[in-house]
């Protein structure tokens, strides 16, 4: 039989910018869940990039896990909880 192979960590994407008072109380979310649960945080400030920006401008905060949009805009803690899969 194969070796039993560890879940890796979730792969968490954040798009944020610097001002964005939604993107602040989702930043401040993430790190609640982090003392839960250890994700892997890659954070994107979306003027960083004219494409970016041009896609997400008006729906940040984004939040991506594994690839797979889960949450946009404005965020509740218990939708995010959701999305790790925690109680």
């Amino acid at each position: 039989m194969s070796r039993a192979e560890e879940p890796s960590q979730p792969r968490v994407t954040f798009y944020t910018k610097a001002g964005c008072h939604l993107c602040e109380e989702a930043r401040d979310m993430l790190d609640d869940i982090a003392a839960q649960e250890t994700y892997e945080l890659t954070e994107i400030d979306i003027r960083s990039n004219p494409e970016l920006f041009e896609e997400y401008r008006y729906r940040i905060p984004v939040i991506i896990i594994n690839d797979e949009r889960v949450l946009e805009g404005r965020i509740e803690y218990r939708d995010l909880a959701q999305a790790f899969q925690l109680p």
